[in-house]
């Protein structure tokens, strides 16, 4: 008897870390998923994959800095990239225009928002319902003059709100076709500047306190386009 329970603990254990093994295969090939299609949306514009990647770098030091659980510090650091993937609806002559978008190329941009909501519609995964979150909700404004729905404050979804300081911190030091980067410290100080107008306070708070962390993340950025224009695999529209 004693041989039988052995046999049938360690069969037991065998089947448990075959069942661990196969989710953890299945999650790596939905985070590779969703990486894969948030390029889609981005493969237009310069640098977009880096972009995306800090996307998701700010966001996680920005969850982890007001203290969120670990599992949703790892659903927000996977869902963050697919932040902009209604883009996928924007002709190159809106995403790429050098100058100042028209009313009614600023009201197709903004519908953005709601596209890539919409791709996520009904979906059941923590991280892919987290994905519609936040594409619809991050270009919303704490003060309530954001789009699509003009939410203010807490209605808000958290996750949105993160998305939001963390995607406007990496434009701000980002070179864009209608603008030049701005440099670390100046970036740093409009995100102070916009606390309790376009950020929540507490976020921007965290923000702050995690100031070494975000500038890590920034200029390990920077050295690697700077790396790719010296070897002449990049040009000068990656390095901010």
């Amino acid at each position: 008897m004693d041989g039988d329970g052995r046999r049938d603990r360690e069969a037991s254990s065998d089947a448990a870390r075959e069942l661990a093994k196969a989710y953890r295969e299945l999650k790596d090939s939905h985070i590779e998923m969703i990486f894969r299609m948030a390029l889609m949306a981005e493969f237009r514009e310069p640098a977009m994959g880096t972009h995306l990647v800090r996307i998701s770098d700010y966001s996680t030091i920005i969850a982890e800095g007001v203290g969120l659980p670990r599992d949703e510090v790892e659903v927000i650091r996977y869902a963050s990239p697919m932040h902009d993937i209604g883009k996928i609806m924007l002709p190159d002559a809106i995403l790429k225009k050098n100058d100042i978008l028209t009313s009614e190329e600023l009201s197709l941009v903004r519908k953005h928002a709601i596209v890539g909501a919409d791709i996520f519609k009904n979906a059941r995964s923590p991280i892919l319902r987290a994905c519609r979150v936040i594409a619809l909700t991050h270009h919303e404004r704490y003060d309530g003059s954001g789009y699509p729905e003009g939410l203010k404050g807490d209605e808000i979804p958290l996750y949105g709100r993160i998305v939001a300081l963390a995607d406007c911190f990496d434009a701000y030091t980002s070179p864009r076709p209608y603008k030049e980067a701005f440099g670390f410290e100046r970036s740093v100080s409009m995100v102070k500047e916009r606390a309790g107008t376009h950020f929540d306070p507490v976020l921007v708070k965290a923000f702050v306190r995690e100031e070494p962390r975000i500038q890590q993340v920034w200029q390990a950025n920077r050295d690697i386009s700077t790396f790719l224009k010296d070897m002449g695999i990049a040009d000068d529209t990656l390095v901010s």
